[in-house]
């Protein structure tokens, strides 16, 4: 092999590596934000509820366009979009309930709440089961949730209570972050609604 021969390959060489990597610097995938519901203290002093009640919160269902690792916001009438860079950082349907979970216990005064599959904890006497039919909304407005809920106790077939509520909460910053934080805002509503519900039904 002569040498302008061997001087050309060298240069090629070089040359598909320097492409390869440069396809590697711009080929990089986006970073993705990962995102969980907060749970947010009770607003001021509250009684303990009586030591008698243990609750299970769930089981909670959501709508199946929500049951996925990506944000879901909804824009004009019923069209939605998935936020792929946007992200849920664990199952929405765990999220939701933990933070529903440390809500009631704070507004409550009681350490005898836990998630519905944890009942190696304590024996429960009471469940609050709840169907979520709407949970999204827009970073540039605002959050519905829209939900049924029910309180039964244990070895009894009728609910002790059900009620279908509707909770808006306003975005304060147009952004994924703002999203989320309204989202916990319209849980921690919830939350204190059920938790009225139990202290009515407190003897």
């Amino acid at each position: 092999m002569n040498l302008s021969k061997s001087r050309f390959i060298v240069t090629l060489i070089s040359f598909l590596a320097g492409l390869a990597w440069l396809a590697g610097c711009t080929g990089k995938s986006p970073k993705s934000d990962f995102y969980v519901l907060a749970a947010t203290p009770a607003s001021g002093p509250t009684a303990a509820l009586s030591q008698a009640f243990a609750i299970a919160v769930g089981p909670v269902t959501i709508p199946a366009e929500l049951d996925r690792k990506q944000i879901v916001t909804r824009e004009a009438g019923n069209r939605l979009r998935v936020a792929e860079l946007s992200r849920w950082a664990g199952p929405l349907q765990d999220n939701i309930t933990a933070v529903l979970t440390a809500n009631l216990a704070a507004r409550l005064a009681t350490s005898k709440v836990a998630p519905h599959n944890r009942e190696s904890l304590f024996p429960f006497t009471h469940h609050v089961v709840l169907d979520i039919s709407r949970f999204d909304g827009n970073p540039q407005s605002d959050v519905l949730l829209d939900v049924t809920w029910s309180i039964k106790a244990n070895g009894v077939s009728a609910p002790l209570r059900v009620a279908h509520t509707k909770l808006h909460a306003a975005v304060a910053t147009p952004d994924y972050p703002g999203l989320v934080a309204a989202q916990s805002k319209a849980l921690a509503e919830l939350s204190t609604l059920i938790a009225d519900a139990f202290k009515q039904l407190a003897p």
